[in-house]
């Protein structure tokens, strides 16, 4: 069976569905929430173990009640809980998000005692894939140098200098608009074409052994495949929520990339799983089946 190693921030998200984001000074109740596992690792790693893949999960959690609910959700999934280091001085990190419900938009407000990095990052497996994000660079930086063979996908959306320097390092960059536009010093307009290529031009320009994927939201997704830029575009479905999107995109392409090989495909498979997260409310609970993203993409693709 192929093992997935996905390293990084683990959180437990809040969902609270609004018809309008309070005002300031406002006082509100809510009663109907939904909580689940959040945090890119933690919701990467729920995707591979639901999609047949062996996955460990590496990060920090509290030693409190949404540590223990993280814990019982992981084991549900048989997910590989020995690289979870508990914190006995800082709470599990949480997110509340705000869904709007007549826009679809939501606002996030991440609440943490402070950064905490993994004190060891000892695997006694070979991976076959390795997810990380920019949220524990260092052992981000760690694992890559360890595995340095093994397919690599890096979510770079935080503009810091550790995230920056993890671009060297990782075989597959999946990037947000603002991140790309920020290391390669180019805005798109979507009116010029020429400014897609030229983005993407320097950023490869920048990191020749990197393969880069710049996210563009309902626009689609920006990639390369034999020297052709692309992009390929976005699943039209009806929106209720928007923030597991992100997540689901990263994890369905590094599926199809552990277990097929296929940059073009995988940008695909990403896509429709993007989309298809869009229909639900919330990370977790809005994991399509990988039947369901496949029989998508034969539809259109085959």
């Amino acid at each position: 069976m192929l093992k997935s190693i996905c390293l990084g921030r683990i959180s437990y998200d809040i969902n609270l569905v609004v018809d309008t984001v309070p005002k300031e000074g406002s006082v509100t109740e809510f009663f109907d929430k939904k909580g689940n596992i959040g945090g890119e690792a933690a919701v990467m790693g729920c995707c591979l173990a639901k999609w047949g893949i062996n996955t460990a999960v590496a990060g920090v959690i509290g030693n409190d009640v949404n540590g223990t609910r993280i814990r019982k959700e992981f084991e549900k999934l048989r997910i590989d809980t020995r690289y979870i280091e508990p914190s006995y001085d800082n709470d599990t990190s949480l997110s509340v998000i705000l869904i709007d419900r007549s826009t679809k938009l939501h606002t996030i407000y991440n609440l943490s005692d402070k950064y905490i990095s993994l004190k060891k990052c000892d695997f006694d497996f070979t991976p076959d894939v390795i997810c990380v994000d920019g949220y524990d660079s260092v052992q981000a930086k760690n694992l890559l140098e360890r595995f340095p063979r093994c397919p690599s996908i890096l979510y770079a959306n935080l503009i810091t200098s550790p995230v920056i320097e993890l671009l060297k390092k990782a075989k597959y960059a999946i990037c947000t608009q603002e991140f790309a536009e920020t290391v390669a010093g180019v805005k798109i307009d979507f009116q010029v074409p020429s400014t897609l290529v030229n983005l993407y031009q320097r950023l490869k320009k920048k990191y020749l052994n990197t393969e880069f994927i710049v996210t563009l939201g309902e626009k689609g997704a920006l990639y390369c495949v034999n020297n052709q830029i692309k992009v390929s575009p976005s699943l039209k479905v009806k929106v209720e929520d928007t923030h597991g999107c992100g997540i689901m995109f990263r994890a369905a392409f590094a599926h199809t990339i552990v277990s097929e090989n296929d940059l073009e495909k995988a940008v695909k498979m990403g896509s429709i799983a993007a989309g298809l997260a869009a229909t639900k409310i919330g990370a977790v609970d809005s994991i399509p089946t990988l039947e369901e993203i496949k029989n998508i993409y034969d539809q259109n693709y085959q």
